[in-house]
């Protein structure tokens, strides 16, 4: 009975002992999945950033320096660790990267590159929190048109620069509140990707506290890059649901589906539409600081309006001119999509057109390249626009333009786009005079390089290091408890 009691205390301890090796083992496994260094944004700190991240700012250098009351320009803040030292909520535990400034307008964030085999499909995810205020905390901010506007992105070919080919999430505006923001991209050819957050509070009077933290990065791989095998039999399953596409009503009205992260300026933005003509559509079911909830139809454009009687000496009109808002509705084939562009003149550089002063403009070169290859190229007419590119395979694709003689874009030189199977997406360009002829301050980019570079091999090295370390200790802890379990059995035979 001894014997028998023995054993099975034995066996008790070395499946103890199994468990004490295969949890970490697994944990180390779960962990491998985020491929970013540092996603927690700890220490070490290097020019108030975090280790493995770099910094970038736009930076409109002379206009900071001549503060125009427009408040249309950014300037460069400040970057710093965060250890909530007063318990405000500034972290989400460790330490947290700030971005701010005082009484200045800034767009800003950090970034960094990791190596992604092509072709594999990735998920960058951070947390974001936000106040701007002119009252200490924790006063709460002042919301309305004080908010952060903040972002995160992905470069799918790792070229480590905000404005240029950078897929961005949609704009989340919360203050005083942790919130996550999300984006999906496919890696190019390249090898790498670039992940980006973003902030910027600017076009208003600035306040004495305007400042993000960022904690809790992450970067997976959704689905891993395609091997070739043979091609599957045809299959009559419905593609996806297009992303942000324009739902007609049967009264005739035209919706947008309130998503994850869409504000009533990033709308306006995409359908090319006033932000006051989306109010009054909307009036009625749009609280007072615009916020939306997930799922509210925003109308675009009203239902047709019943016919008057016409009037007998009815008054001459002018020929209108050509509408920059022409509703995109290209033909593609199943399980492909359309991208259609403009160019207009952006005489506010506020990148929203407006009908009744911001004409479109003719010679602006646009090509389209995916990631198998140029996908396209136009050049506007400034009459026939929006001008489509149709039937384009699904993925990741960058817009690139000449800008017309005498003019520079008033957004990013380069505009990153995915696009899914079935969607029509829609870019309008705007251009302003050239500020080398103007004299108006042009932006800028500044970027901060701590010392160290992220790369998936060295990230990948110091995991199968720590597997290693693991996997040497559990063997030693179970060499121990198989001593101590048979030390045991031979005391109990002895007594």
């Amino acid at each position: 009975m001894r014997t028998k009691r023995s054993l099975v205390l034995g066996t008790i301890v070395l499946l103890l002992g199994g468990l004490f090796i295969a949890n970490p083992i697994a944990t180390t496994q779960a962990q491998e999945q985020n491929l970013l260094a540092n996603p927690g944004f700890e220490q070490p700190y290097d020019g108030g950033v975090a280790g493995y991240w770099k910094s970038w700012a736009e930076n409109n250098a002379d206009l900071c320096a001549e503060k125009p009351d427009t408040w249309d320009f950014a300037c460069t803040p400040n970057w710093g660790q965060e250890a909530d030292y007063n318990g405000l909520g500034l972290t989400r535990g460790g330490a947290s990267q700030h971005v701010g400034a005082q009484y200045t307008p800034w767009h800003a964030g950090v970034y960094q590159t990791v190596e992604v085999a092509p072709g594999t499909q990735v998920r960058f995810t951070a947390f974001g929190y936000s106040r701007a205020s002119d009252e200490q905390p924790p006063e709460p901010s002042f919301g309305g048109d004080w908010v952060p506007r903040m972002q995160v992105g992905i470069d799918p070919e790792g070229r480590g620069q905000w404005h240029a080919g950078v897929i961005w999430s949609g704009e989340n505006n919360a203050c005083d509140g942790w919130q996550q923001l999300a984006v999906e991209a496919t890696a190019g050819a390249s090898g790498k990707v670039t992940v980006f957050v973003s902030s910027q509070f600017r076009r208003v009077q600035p306040l004495a506290h305007m400042d993000t933290w960022w904690e809790d990065a992450s970067l997976i791989s959704v689905q891993p890059a395609a091997t070739p095998t043979s091609p599957p039999p045809p299959t009559s399953a419905v593609p996806p649901t297009p992303v942000h596409t324009p739902t007609p009503r049967p009264d005739g009205a035209v919706v947008h589906i309130v998503q994850s992260g869409d504000t009533l300026y990033g709308i306006a933005l995409q359908y090319g539409v006033e932000v006051d003509e989306l109010r009054r559509l909307n009036a009625g079911t749009l609280s007072a600081n615009d916020m939306l909830s997930i799922g509210q139809e925003i109308v675009i454009s009203g239902a047709p309006q019943a016919p008057t009687p016409v009037p007998t000496a009815p008054p001459a009109t002018e020929e209108p001119a050509p509408e920059l808002t022409a509703e995109p509705t290209a033909a593609t084939g199943e399980g492909l999509a359309s991208l259609c562009v403009s160019a207009y003149h952006d005489r506010n550089a506020d990148m929203l057109p407006q009908l009744d002063s911001e004409e479109l403009l003719p010679n602006a070169q646009l090509t389209l390249v995916g990631t198998n290859g140029p996908a396209g190229a136009y050049t506007t007419d400034g009459i026939s626009e929006p001008y489509c590119f149709e039937n384009l395979p699904l993925g990741n694709y960058v817009l690139r333009q000449t800008p017309p003689a005498g003019y520079q874009p008033t957004g990013p030189a380069e505009w990153g786009v995915m696009l899914s199977a079935g969607q029509v997406s829609s870019l309008q360009l705007g251009y302003r005079r050239d500020t080398a002829a103007t004299g108006e301050g042009a932006a800028t980019v500044v970027t901060e390089e701590p010392p160290a570079e992220t790369t998936g091999e060295e990230s990948g090295a110091k995991s199968s290091i720590l597997n290693i370390i693991i996997r040497v200790s559990g063997i030693i802890a179970l060499i121990l408890v198989l001593l101590v379990a048979g030390l045991f059995i031979i005391s109990r035979r002895r007594s």
